[in-house]
């Protein structure tokens, strides 16, 4: 099977740690660093350490969203956002 540019394939977790980490990060102020180097850092680490969850329809997206609204799922992803902090806190790769 070939994928073609018609298809768009989507982690639609890329949105929810985005969401999760905007909320309970950047919102409050607790980071040590705010520019946007950390920030896609932190991100990014999270989403290696997290399980993929790939859709190509809105209707898939909604599913997706709609089982990380279960607590036990979103303290999984904040778990996750909280090892990224401290990792890019001790090494950041901004100047």
């Amino acid at each position: 099977m070939f994928f073609s540019r018609e298809l768009s394939i989507f982690n639609a977790m890329e949105p929810i740690v985005s969401d999760l980490f905007e909320d309970h990060y950047v919102k409050t102020g607790i980071l040590a660093c705010d520019c946007e180097k950390c920030q896609m850092d932190i991100i990014l680490l999270a989403l290696n350490h997290i399980p993929p969850h790939y859709t190509s329809s809105q209707t898939g997206e909604a599913y997706i969203k709609a089982l990380y609204q279960e607590p036990q799922l979103q303290s999984d992803v904040l778990r996750e956002l909280t090892k990224a902090v401290q990792v890019i806190k001790i090494s950041p790769r901004h100047s």
